[in-house]
């Protein structure tokens, strides 16, 4: 494809993700929704869907506020342990990461044509990965996050499968590495849902500050031309101790009549 054809076809990309940031709101106004779940009885396992409401990713000193953009769905199969194997529904990782704005884009200057810059997060490797603890409510999870933007391209990303930003978001309270100091979360309200049955948890805050974040790779239409550009933007690598997620979500445990 030519160079002028494929920045085109990003273009076009970016202009459909900014329309689908206007509207994340709406795609996640049902809840619980378990779609996909076919657990109609505890034997069965349970129905799980996580919808993160609002948050906040630090990475060094670059900050990106987060909105309704996760959500992990599947189902949930006892294995013996307080973190049951999670089984995403058919076709599907259960994971949905929705596009979320980069405050002042590439360059740190939003109105310069080619900088809006939109992030994606990705599961990174399995589902089998996804873990839900169900005593604590804590959800460790690998991811890597995609960098959309005509210049930068549509493969740009920080962490890969082999080199995942490792979650382990939890509602207690963390001992990070220095720099970083320990902060909390907090279970939130729980109520029961209705027939069939189970549980809602509301405003579950999870927290997490001691992961590491690599550098970029492939940025820059493909070839990797801007990876350093990316790098010295976000303080890439950045080693733990130095990087922390808050993530405000509703967590629902059930069954599908």
């Amino acid at each position: 494809m030519r160079r002028s054809t494929y920045r085109a076809v990003v273009a076009a990309v970016v202009a459909a993700m900014a329309l689908m940031v206007v509207g994340a709101g709406a795609a996640q106004a049902v809840f619980p929704n378990f779609t996909g779940c076919t657990a109609r009885a505890p034997e069965d396992g349970a129905c799980v869907n996580i919808q993160q409401r609002n948050g906040n990713l630090r990475i060094g000193t670059f900050n990106v506020p987060l909105h309704e953009t996760l959500e992990i769905r599947g189902s949930l199969v006892a294995n013996g342990t307080s973190t049951p194997t999670f089984v995403p529904p058919s076709g599907s990782t259960g994971f949905i990461g929705r596009p979320e704005r980069v405050p002042g884009g590439l360059l740190g200057i939003e109105w310069i044509p080619g900088t809006t810059v939109l992030a994606i997060t990705e599961l990174a490797g399995s589902s089998s990965a996804i873990r839900v603890n169900l005593e604590d409510f804590s959800i460790r999870i690998p991811i890597k996050v995609r960098l959309v933007n005509t210049l930068l391209g549509m493969d740009c990303h920080i962490g890969t499968n082999s080199r995942p930003v490792n979650l382990n978001l939890i509602t207690g309270t963390t001992s990070p590495p220095a720099p970083n100091r320990p902060i909390s979360g907090t279970v939130g309200a729980i109520s029961e849902l209705p027939a069939p049955g189970g549980l809602q948890v509301i405003g579950n805050v999870n927290v997490e500050n001691s992961f590491a974040v690599p550098g970029a790779t492939e940025c820059g239409l493909g070839l990797g031309l801007i990876n350093s550009l990316v790098n010295l933007k976000l303080g890439l690598p950045s080693a733990a101790g130095n990087n922390s997620a808050e993530l405000r979500s509703d967590v629902a445990l059930g069954w599908v009549p």
